[in-house]
């Protein structure tokens, strides 16, 4: 079953973001990207107004081969951007699971996509991909679109809670047999055994709960 999971990641993890950064006030959007094969050719929305901002910030970018203003309505541009052959760890990833963004919007310090995969396994490896890149990203909610509503997965954690569960994730706390102990991982996160427990607890019973599985 396919799942829709919206993602937000830092600018500067994402080629666009890292381009417009210098320019806090340029607000973008993209249109439906959906990868084919080994290329990405996404189309945004931008503010007439902002256009010389980013096409200088894109001039500058090793990441953009080329890119054009395909239309005009109203006030805003539409932008059609070419990918050089190697392009970031977050685009390679949305390739390399054939994932479909949905929706992306963009400011200076984040930006935030709705993205589609085919199942699950390809949402893991999406995280993986991008977690192996040294994206940061931050998962907001995850839900199949097949489901109810009262079925998405929204995580109301704290920044600790939801580091803690990343980085026991990441480093095999949950695999069998485990990657990572409990001692181990509160040495890499700085803090004492009984607190990474408590953060994991609170953090995975937050899950459970904003799952409702109990309903």
């Amino acid at each position: 079953m396919s799942v829709i999971v919206d993602v937000a990641i830092p600018a500067d993890d994402f080629t666009l973001g890292a381009a417009l950064s210098a320019n806090p006030g340029i607000r973008v959007r993209l249109e439906r990207v959906i990868p084919i094969e080994s290329s990405f050719v996404p189309y945004l929305w931008a503010a007439n107004e902002d256009l010389t901002e980013i096409e200088e910030a894109f001039s500058k970018e090793t990441d953009v081969e080329s890119f054009i203003v395909a239309d005009t309505v109203n006030d805003e541009a539409l932008i059609r951007v070419d990918w050089a052959e190697e392009v970031d760890g977050f685009l390679q990833a949305l390739v390399e699971t054939s994932a479909a963004v949905l929706e992306g919007t963009g400011e200076a310090d984040t930006w935030k996509f709705q993205i589609r995969f085919d199942d699950h396994e390809d949402l893991s490896e999406f995280y993986r991909r991008c977690v192996d890149a040294g994206v940061k990203v931050d998962i907001e909610s995850v839900h199949n679109p097949g489901l109810t509503s009262e079925l998405t997965i929204r995580y109301d954690l704290t920044d600790g809670q939801r580091k803690t569960l990343r980085l026991a994730l990441e480093e095999g706390y949950f695999d069998v047999p485990r990657g990572i102990n409990l001692t181990e991982l509160a040495a890499k996160l700085g803090i004492s055994d009984s607190a990474v427990s408590q953060r994991l607890r609170r953090a995975i019973a937050t899950v459970l709960t904003d799952s409702n599985l109990g309903d």
